[in-house]
């Protein structure tokens, strides 16, 4: 294996002012390698060692050295388990670890540190660094994203298992999001929409708001998905009912872009489909489209997408539904986060209080 740049590499040895590169006896003999002496300048010397160890495992140029940390993510990277995880989620995952292996630590990045030397103290520094550069929640999940890849490494001992420099962290949890949309506001961002000639963005509005579906499944949505009355979310894999016609104002919706797209002969299978393009929404497109409709609509900017979900949430359990019914929705495959997209308002309020004295009532007829 290599070692990351800045660092001595694998193999090195000086001797007397010269350096020299001496592989273990043991490949020696199986490999049929001799020592080589490297001369006496320091960075010719190393860097011929990096290529003769290059060569001894039979890397690329532009591959990460094994035992490296960039070479550790792309062996989670070609594992059953990355594969086994939602397209977004992985995504997420290549971003989270080119933004850590990219992050400095002394004179060289965290990608070329060695996997198995990095310490607790490096982890606290890359969490500090980017939390400072990227803010809380990035840093937040690129550590939990690193201590999933060690653990993960440790049960294959391509690094030791044990301690796990991201472990016990006690980084401090992400706090819950109280925002939610008014029907008023859900109304003027499909109406700015339509205005500014996006109306596929009103209709993945109004479809996040009445069914309760990320973003990626909104955009995701079929036509043949939506006949069918059953989809699988992208996230979870739950299969979850869609029935548009529960909801006058979606069905009216759907219906009209149907007609508009019947009538346009589109190509598209999907839904939601952009206007300059006659295909679905590009996430990161779709984000800024949606974002600049939501502004020219005068929604606060900490009001996001992803709010509709939890406004959906908040309406049915407002209005009586219990987690079951609930996620004929979302499709929450646990209570807890089920209680954590639901938002704590008035009306639940008021609800609660009126069943608490119904209750209370017949009690007190019964005594």
């Amino acid at each position: 294996m290599d070692s990351p740049d800045g660092t001595k590499p694998l193999y090195t040895q000086l001797r007397k002012g010269r350096w020299y590169w001496e592989p273990p006896l043991r490949l020696r003999r199986s490999h049929g390698l001799e020592v080589r002496a490297l001369g006496a300048d320091q960075a010719a010397a190393w860097a011929h060692a990096r290529k003769l160890n290059r060569d001894l495992a039979g890397l690329d140029p532009d591959q990460a050295p094994p035992g490296t940390v960039a070479w550790l993510f792309e062996q989670f990277f070609a594992g059953e388990r990355f594969a086994s995880l939602a397209p977004a989620t992985q995504k997420d995952y290549r971003w989270l670890a080119k933004r850590l292996g990219e992050t400095r630590i002394g004179s060289t990045s965290l990608g070329r540190l060695s996997a198995r030397a990095l310490r607790s103290r490096h982890a606290d520094r890359i969490y500090r660094l980017l939390r400072d550069a990227s803010g809380h929640a990035t840093a937040h999940y690129a550590c939990r994203f690193a201590r999933r890849v060690w653990k993960w490494a440790g049960r294959r001992e391509l690094v030791d298992a044990h301690p796990n420099p991201w472990a016990g962290m006690e980084l401090a949890g992400l706090p819950q999001r109280h925002q939610r949309w008014t029907a008023d506001q859900v109304l003027a961002v499909v109406a700015k929409a339509v205005e500014l000639g996006r109306a596929s963005i009103g209709l993945a509005v109004l479809l996040a708001y009445w069914l309760g579906h990320r973003q990626s499944d909104v955009l995701a949505l079929t036509w043949t998905v939506l006949d069918e009355g059953f989809r699988q979310t992208s996230k979870t894999g739950v299969r979850v009912p869609i029935v548009a016609a529960a909801y006058p104002e979606l069905a009216s919706a759907l219906a009209a872009e149907r007609t508009r797209q019947e009538e346009a002969r589109l190509a598209s299978t999907h839904v939601v489909v952009c206007e300059m393009t006659g295909r679905p929404w590009l996430p990161d497109t779709f984000r800024h489209e949606f974002r600049a409709i939501a502004d020219a609509a005068g929604l606060p900017r900490e009001l996001q997408f992803r709010d509709l979900r939890a406004t959906a949430t908040t309406e049915l359990a407002d209005a009586g539904a219990d987690v079951v019914a609930l996620s004929t929705h979302t499709g929450h495959l646990t209570v807890e986060m089920a209680r954590r997209y639901t938002r704590r308002t008035a009306d639940g309020f008021q609800r609660a209080a009126a069943q608490r004295l119904a209750v209370r009532g017949k009690a007190r007829q019964t005594d």
